[in-house]
């Protein structure tokens, strides 16, 4: 199978990434159902280098392509019934919050990486980190 490589001509100042998480298929008579898709995707929280990725000389040559994450949706259940939550920081006092319908908690830093990225991560939120 080959590798797909990741090319961007030109990165945003904020970027999402929008993971695949739903399969569907067809049968012979047209939609056959879908799957959710449950694989871990590893991500940095803070340190996305992004330079190997861009095409545009003036930022591939930038020493600044370095984004951090400040948000992250996630989907628990399957393809026809889930549940949505949330993680977002706070960019004062970089304190990491979980959302979750109508209760709000904080993210320990002993669990944080585990809690954040985790095998239900579904949109992840990077901001270009300024000088």
């Amino acid at each position: 199978q080959a590798t797909k490589t990741l090319e961007i001509y030109r990165v945003p100042r904020i970027m999402i990434i929008s993971l695949k998480r739903f399969k569907t298929s067809r049968n012979k008579y047209g939609f056959g159902g879908g799957q959710k898709i449950d694989t871990l995707v590893e991500f940095p929280l803070t340190g996305l280098d992004m330079r190997p990725y861009v095409l545009m000389p003036e930022q591939k040559n930038s020493a600044n392509l370095f984004y951090d994450c400040f948000g992250i949706s996630n989907h628990f259940g399957s393809v026809g019934f889930g549940h949505y939550t949330a993680y977002a920081k706070n960019p004062i006092t970089d304190q990491w919050y979980n959302f979750d319908d109508s209760s709000v908690s904080t993210v320990t830093q002993s669990s944080r990486y585990h809690n954040l990225v985790s095998n239900a991560a579904y949109n992840l939120f990077f901001r270009l980190r300024s000088d």
